[in-house]
């Protein structure tokens, strides 16, 4: 049986995905493809966006401790 592949996102030079209709998301990275399922597709999303967050939230801490450390210096 044939399958066909609706492309649903492109990102030049990185990657692609697609949705094939053996109702699995074919994520294609550099040489690395990933077949999942939807609900591990919505799962992937999830932990995606999860680190984005986290990573975000980070990021404001290191900049308000770089901030912290600095001194005034009257001359």
């Amino acid at each position: 049986m044939i399958h066909k592949k609706r492309l649903l996102a492109v990102l030049k030079d990185f990657g692609y995905v697609y949705h094939c209709s053996c109702g699995q998301f074919h994520i294609h990275l550099k040489g690395v493809t990933i077949y999942v399922d939807e609900g591990e597709f919505l799962c992937l999303l999830e932990m995606l966006q999860e680190a984005r967050d986290k990573n975000a939230t980070l990021e404001g801490k290191d900049r308000q401790l770089t901030k912290r450390q600095l001194k005034v210096v009257k001359k």
